[in-house]
């Protein structure tokens, strides 16, 4: 029976004021609510006051509505705040024990838009308000007050009026519910400007920001020729683009950065450090609109006290393979091996985030699970039925199989069992009342029945070490996307590259669905997170892009592999610039190799020659780019070469103690990965190219294919659903198949 509002408000009095706080303890950051260990699931829903009896039939006991502040702001001297009071109310009476950490969106309303508009994003090329797909009218959320969509007017972030208005009315917010009894029920805040609240800086497509403000803060902005001009190829030159290069630094470091820790430092003051403070960032994996989009100033976040988690819808990354539908997520590289799949049966569901960074830091990451489930029926355009773009884009987000019950309960396990796994929080995300369909994505027995087993299994979590046993670590560098050529100059996209650049596409994203597959656990952090101890831990590290390097930091590195017995694979170019000048001298110290500059554009396709390979391939991107580098000693082992002038790209040098191994092109297949992996003295748990992922005390293997498969732990564990309690498995599953594991507590 349902309480009337007076009378939860009322009982809430009585209640002291929460307190919650994330410690690291057993190997990861965890989620303590008044002293008590809590699994981190949260729920959200467009309808979020038709679906929260869902979510609290299935355990979630924190609730997490997105709010607009610009819907309470309604003019100059009038603000309100009593419609999210009222929500929070509603939904206490739906799930009187809930807790709560609002999405606060720090929005402006139009009338300040129109009053200030010299405090508006100034973009450096004209808008082009033509794609509807993207632009289309803004949907404003009737529960939160909040806009979702693409606005052609906002403010800029570097705006010194927007900023002080920003906090004047978050601080009011904050007071208002400190002031409040329902302070007993918020846990936290979540922070959130820029595009969807993800702190995409505002206009991203179309190069900001030529704001007065911002050009003061900085200095000197750019032109849109600058900036989508790289003086060698692929990189750019310090010694002619120095000026661009810090314009970069400076716009992610000083403008974006530095309004985050604004009001997150604005949280912890009003809330006396009782609640958490987080945010949408660190992107380093499909990051789109990478230079002006991007979260390039990772270290300042994460080193920030004031910032207790870190978030981040899972990976997107959508097909490019021709006649196959863009909402499905198979991807090849242009040599046509198959690299892996984001999204759907059988998909990663990979983390854009470096997590193995995030957890060092403290920080605690919730990832978004946002995908459709077998309620949403499949929208299709016909004869003069029209939906707008956005169903068809939300309805098939879950990527292949959604649309079975089969298939969505292997993606929500898939889902829930890496967040087990990986020692991660999460929150169910769901559109499903926006839609058509008009009700819950979860509004099922079978689904409830489904998170409630996964919650129900997270009480062992408590007791487990969630340490790291991966033995391959993929290392990568920020900064170096400052002197990569822009992702605006690879426009006209190929299929499946919108908004990214080379880089991106295929060193970053691309390798990262080979990554996924390496069938071992694998961690991913930032160069800057290395540690002298690493090599103690892992076998075989993946320098994805450690382009950008000064000299301190290749001696760091040097330092930390001699004598190691490591592994360490290069990429492309490594040190090649470094803060004055293109070096090819530095590149050799750190890779160990001499190489020959190309400047003749060439095919980056690599044939190889590895010894005991079933098959030899041909892997890497068919388009003409430049620099190439070929290796022009003597390697121990030469284990490809440039397609088109069969000249080394590819081979080991042994240095100091470990193995050096450069390779020119990417994305590595996953044959070469696991070559390089057994070859480097690391364990492969499952004999297929599964998807594992693995803690001390937990483990999660996603069966790519169907079939036969031998996993072996690295001690023994038990099965979750057949009980079978050993250090080897052998079991036949269907492709898309989650099994999950967990030692004996």
């Amino acid at each position: 029976k349902m309480k009337p509002k007076k009378e939860i408000l009322k009982s809430l009095a009585n209640e002291p004021a929460v307190r919650a706080e994330v410690r690291r303890e057993r190997g990861i950051p965890r989620l303590f609510i008044n002293g008590e260990e809590q699994f981190p699931l949260f729920a959200w829903s467009w309808g979020l006051l038709k679906s929260a009896h869902l979510f609290r039939e299935m355990g979630i006991q924190v609730l997490h509505p997105i709010l607009g502040l610009d819907s309470a702001w309604k003019s100059e001297k009038e603000i309100d705040f009593s419609h999210f009071e009222k929500l929070f109310l509603n939904l206490l009476e739906i799930h009187p024990q809930a807790y709560f950490l609002p999405r606060v969106l720090l929005d402006m309303p139009d009338w300040w838009k129109k009053s200030y508009p010299e405090n508006l994003v100034k973009p450096a090329i004209q808008i082009d308000a033509s794609d509807k797909s993207r632009y289309h009218t803004p949907r404003v959320n009737p529960e939160g007050g909040w806009n979702w969509g693409i606005h052609l007017q906002e403010p800029s972030l570097g705006s010194e009026r927007y900023l002080q208005d920003a906090e004047k009315i978050y601080r009011k917010f904050l007071r208002y519910f400190e002031d409040s009894p329902l302070k007993s029920r918020i846990i936290g805040y979540q922070i959130g400007s820029g595009i969807y609240g993800e702190w995409h800086y505002f206009l991203a497509d179309f190069l900001p920001d030529l704001n007065s403000d911002v050009v003061e803060k900085i200095g000197y902005v750019p032109d849109a020729g600058q900036r989508m001009k790289s003086e060698f190829g692929l990189l750019r030159d310090p010694e002619k683009e120095q000026s661009v290069i810090e314009f970069y630094r400076k716009f992610h470091s000083e403008i974006i950065a530095e309004a985050i820790l604004r009001f997150a430092r604005i949280t912890k003051e009003e809330t006396s450090g009782r609640c958490l403070c987080g945010t949408f960032y660190g992107y380093q994996l499909e990051n789109v609109w990478m230079q002006e989009g991007g979260h390039l100033a990772p270290e300042k976040i994460l080193n920030s006290p004031d910032i207790d988690f870190i978030a981040s819808p899972y990976s997107y990354q959508s097909t490019n393979i021709p006649d196959v539908p863009d909402w499905q997520h198979d991807v090849k590289d242009d040599a046509g091996n198959y690299l892996g799949r984001s999204r759907g049966v059988a998909g990663d569901g990979g983390y854009r985030v470096l997590l193995e960074s995030v957890k060092r830091h403290g920080k605690l990451f919730f990832v978004e699970i946002d995908p459709s489930t077998f309620l949403q029926s499949d929208p299709q355009k016909n004869g003069t039925v029209e939906l707008p773009d956005y169903e068809f884009i939300l309805a098939r987000i879950g990527g292949e199989g959604w649309n079975s019950v089969e298939g969505t309960k292997r993606i929500l396990a898939r889902d829930l069992g890496q967040m087990l796994a990986c020692g991660n929080g999460g929150w169910l995300f769901d559109f499903g009342p926006l839609l058509s369909i008009g009700r819950s994505w979860y509004d099922d027995e079978q689904i409830v029945s489904l998170v409630k087993k996964y919650i129900e299994i997270s009480e062992k979590r408590k007791n487990m070490d969630m340490s790291s046993v991966a033995q391959v670590a993929a290392v990568y560098d920020a900064k170096s996307l400052f002197v990569t050529k822009h992702w605006r100059a690879e426009t006209p996209f190929p299929k499946g590259m919108a908004s990214t650049d080379f880089f991106t596409q295929w060193f970053l994203d691309g390798q990262a669905r080979a990554f996924h597959r390496l069938g071992a656990p694998i961690d991913f952090l930032y160069r800057f997170d290395l540690k002298k101890e690493d090599v103690e831990r892992y076998k075989l590290f993946f320098m994805v892009n450690t382009f950008f390097l000064c000299k301190d930091e290749v001696n760091y590195l040097l330092e930390i592999f001699k004598n190691s017995g490591a592994t360490v694979v290069w990429y492309f170019a490594p040190g090649f610039v470094n803060e004055n000048r293109l070096d090819l001298e530095q590149m050799e110290k750190l890779a160990g190799f001499k190489f020959q500059i190309l400047t003749e554009p060439g095919p980056m396709l690599i044939e190889t020659e590895i010894p005991g390979l079933k098959k030899q391939i041909r892997f890497g991107v068919k388009s003409k780019r430049f620099p190439r580098f070929e290796i022009s000693s003597n390697p121990d082992e030469i284990w490809g070469r440039w397609q088109d002038r069969e000249t080394p790209a590819f081979a080991l040098k042994k240095n100091d103690g470990w193995n050096s191994v450069y390779v020119g092109a990417a994305p590595l297949p996953v044959p070469v990965l696991r070559f390089l992996s057994e070859n480097a003295g690391v364990k492969l748990w499952s004999d297929k190219a599964d998807i594992v992922r693995a803690a001390e005390d937990m483990a999660l293997v996603v069966a790519t294919e169907t079939g036969t498969r031998k996993i072996t732990l690295h001690k023994a564990m038990r099965d979750i659903d057949t009980n079978a309690f050993d250090k080897v498995h052998i079991f036949k599953a269907e492709k898309g198949d989650v099994h999950l594991f967990a030692s004996e507590v």
